[in-house]
């Protein structure tokens, strides 16, 4: 009896050392999986920082596209941007429509809220409906903007419009990328055209993620001691 009793300790006591020993070994294993997942969500999230500097002056965007399981192949994107002392709020659903490796279209609906800062009394422009458009065929890049102004409902003294951008570029390498665009802005209060800039445009690659954007045009709707030479320089990461 006392020799069955002296192996049932002895067994006892293994089962316990063996039992804070894994102690550790699981506390890894969900340490390492809490890892894996928490990589899975950061990569569910991509960003991009860009600054415009043209003739509304140096404006900056931040921006993220979000794609949790639940909306399946479909992406929640966000941004904002800045201007002197106006700040834009933007909420949109980014829809993929082909995306393979030779050929790849999207289309990103927004509406965005936009506010003054100078002048505290809440909301000062409306941005909707808004409309991109991203469209990749081999060498071939198409982007077209598509955005209503109307800041007429917060001040009826303020102007309402519909602005478009539109080019596309051909890839001459990989560093280089050239071809036309054309800017578009419809006066919807007094009724007319406002702005029309046709012009040549290029991407040039500024290292891994980033990219400068120059736009040369031509205003079309410019003044009599004009000389309607226009454009832009814009700066891009992505992450």
């Amino acid at each position: 009896m006392k020799t069955h009793a002296f192996w049932f300790v002895q067994v006892l006591a293994l089962v316990c050392i063996f039992a804070i020993g894994s102690i550790p070994m699981v506390y890894a294993d969900a340490h390492e999986a809490g890892e894996e997942m928490a990589a899975e969500e950061e990569s569910s999230v991509s960003g991009w920082f860009r600054t415009d500097t043209d003739s509304l002056g140096t404006q900056i965007w931040f921006g993220a596209s979000h794609s949790p399981s639940f909306l399946g192949s479909l992406s929640l994107d966000t941004d904002i941007y800045v201007v002197d002392t106006f700040g834009e709020l933007d909420v949109g659903v980014g829809i993929p429509v082909v995306d393979s490796d030779s050929l790849s279209l999207s289309f990103l609906p927004m509406v965005g809220i936009g506010f003054d800062y100078a002048a505290p009394n809440g909301p000062s422009s409306l941005i909707a409906p808004q409309l991109f458009t991203y469209l990749t065929a081999g060498s071939i890049y198409f982007e077209s903007w598509i955005q209503g102004f109307f800041n007429s409902m917060f001040d009826e003294e303020a102007g309402d419009s519909l602005y478009t951008r539109n080019f596309v570029l051909l890839s001459l390498n990989d560093i280089l990328s050239v071809g036309p665009q054309v800017e578009v802005t419809l006066d919807l209060t007094e009724g007319g055209l406002g702005s029309l800039a046709p012009g040549l445009r290029a991407n040039i690659a500024y290292g891994e993620n980033n990219t400068l954007g120059v736009f040369v045009g031509f205003e079309t709707q410019k003044g009599d001691d004009d000389t309607g030479i226009t454009g832009r320089m814009t700066f891009v990461r992505t992450w």
